[in-house]
């Protein structure tokens, strides 16, 4: 448990710091951290200046204007779309992995062909699931990821409404975001929208906005 303890702590430093840079160890401030990157006209976006009130407008319009958004709990259905895409320009590893791998019913198969191998940096191993820390803890990272957490909900979203247009007779004409891989992300991605979040509902959805 004291990782959750530490953890606890090295967050309540960030929100009592509010915007302030002082005490960021010089280094990484976890506030709204991919909204900075989005809006900021640095590099290096590391500080934390305005973490707490980023311009949610400009940060909206960069994410509006990136051609290709993958997401991280996605990362197989997002290789599946950049490679289609490619089209002609893909090369042939791309094009095999799209025709063996882009199926629900093969993609366990093959994802156990060329299985994603993780570093563990420490002893400790990586955490399966944030949900179960302590609900002050919680409550800390919402604080810390309320202008990220609107952006995320919006590009899951435009994901989800993306997938399905590559899952229809347009695209693919098969399913590619599969039930257990929904299924897994439910509870982790609840908390989104104020705990009314259901992944697994807005890819429903966006399939029948598709038809």
């Amino acid at each position: 448990k004291d990782d959750e303890v530490d953890f606890d702590s090295w967050l309540g430093n960030f929100v009592s710091m509010g915007n302030a840079t002082d005490n960021h160890y010089n280094c990484y401030h976890p506030a709204n951290f991919q909204t900075r990157a989005l809006t900021s006209p640095l590099d290096d976006v590391h500080d934390g200046r305005g973490g707490f009130n980023p311009n949610m407008t400009l940060a909206m319009n960069t994410y509006k204007n990136l051609d290709f958004v993958a997401l991280v709990e996605f990362v197989h259905e997002s290789q599946c779309m950049l490679y289609y895409r490619l089209g002609d320009k893909a090369p042939p590893t791309a094009i095999s992995y799209l025709d063996k791998s882009c199926h629900c019913e093969k993609q366990h198969e093959e994802h156990q062909k060329s299985k994603t191998v993780y570093v563990q940096h420490h002893n400790m191993g990586k955490r399966s699931n944030l949900r179960d820390l302590p609900a002050a803890t919680l409550s800390k990272v919402v604080t810390l990821t309320s202008a990220d957490s609107f952006i995320y909900v919006n590009a899951l979203k435009n994901f989800m409404d993306e997938m399905a247009w590559l899952e229809s007779d347009d695209g693919l004409g098969r399913r590619v975001v599969c039930d257990n891989v929904l299924k897994k992300w439910e509870s982790e991605l609840a908390y989104l929208d104020g705990g009314r979040f259901n992944v697994t509902q807005l890819y429903h959805d966006a399939v029948v906005e598709q038809k």
